[in-house]
């Protein structure tokens, strides 16, 4: 399925004509295959590391250009996306820079944007390469389900994509990477790091954490309640399957915004094991009909 643009024909015309991807997994190898969608695109290139990820990439033709040298991947490229988790940008913008023609933009799609912006402008601002520039990202899209071969052309239809300039970012670098996301089917929100970091603890990587606690409180109990888990559960905790190491680097990295989140989360907790102690009929009522509400205004039943 192809990914509707959400650009008019003329702005589509000011996306990149070049577009390279560093790293194969799903979000990268969707970004690959989205692009190779959109009209003013005209190469598509990918670098992967490993070569048995390289032969799978050949095969599904993913791109026009697929290696592991990394200057025939980035060389004429007017955008990067990094699409590697955060612990691994420093050494792949100290690997590209200098192989970068001028003007060219690098952007991600980290999870957290604090230390990203900050990780790759410190880059930028050492090397001397002030005709480089870089504009955070964040498509909030993807699965619990990872690498390649869960990839697809359409994973970002209609996902929001909060974008994040950092100091070494320009007007024009901004429109750039913004209109890429949108050609490729995201609505965007422009925020600065800090923000972003807030908000997606609130709405992203809280419920990661309860998600995986409230599978292991299930596993704290008895093993015959298992045997009762049904669709309920299952949709709670789904994206506890998601990879370990990743949320395990993604927590660390925003470690101050989600302990805040996870505070103000407990007191609320406490406050509600209060009601369902005194078994209080109106209060919980009232609480349960607020979720129910809140939660029809964030996603209007069909």
């Amino acid at each position: 399925m192809e990914p509707e643009p959400n650009l008019s024909e003329e702005e589509i015309a000011s996306c990149p004509g070049s577009v390279s991807v560093i790293g194969p997994g799903l979000l990268g190898g969707s970004v690959a295959l989205a692009s190779k969608f959109v009209k003013g695109i005209n190469t598509v290139s990918l670098w992967a590391r490993r070569k048995e990820a390289l032969e799978q990439l050949r095969k599904s033709e993913a791109a026009d250009i697929i290696s592991d040298n990394i200057h025939e991947v980035v060389n004429e490229s007017d955008l990067v996306v990094l699409a590697t988790p955060v612990g691994a940008l420093k050494d792949l913008v100290d690997m590209i820079l200098p192989q970068l023609k001028k003007g060219a933009v690098i952007t991600d799609l980290c999870s957290v944007k604090a230390s990203a912006v900050n990780v790759v402008d410190e880059m930028i601002s050492l090397s001397a390469r002030d005709d480089v520039h870089f504009v955070g990202a964040h498509p909030m899209a993807g699965s619990e389900s990872g690498g390649f071969e869960n990839a697809r052309a359409d994973l970002f239809d209609g996902a929001v994509c909060a974008v994040t300039p950092g100091k070494s970012s320009t007007e024009d670098s901004e429109k750039l990477v913004l209109d890429f996301w949108r050609s490729i089917g995201c609505r965007c929100v422009k925020l600065n790091s800090i923000e972003h970091d807030k908000f997606v603890a609130q709405v992203s990587h809280l419920p990661h954490v309860l998600a995986a606690a409230i599978v292991e409180t299930v596993f704290k109990g008895p093993d015959e309640a298992q045997l009762l888990a049904g669709p309920g559960l299952r949709s709670m905790t789904r994206i506890a399957g998601g990879s370990p190491d990743m949320w395990a680097e993604i927590i660390c990295q925003n470690n101050e915004a989600i302990g805040n989140t996870m505070e103000g989360h407990i007191k609320l907790l406490n406050d509600l094991l209060k009601k369902v102690r005194d078994a209080d009929y109106d209060e919980l009522y009232q609480f349960l009909q607020d979720a129910k509400e809140n939660r029809n205004k964030l996603y209007p039943p069909n």
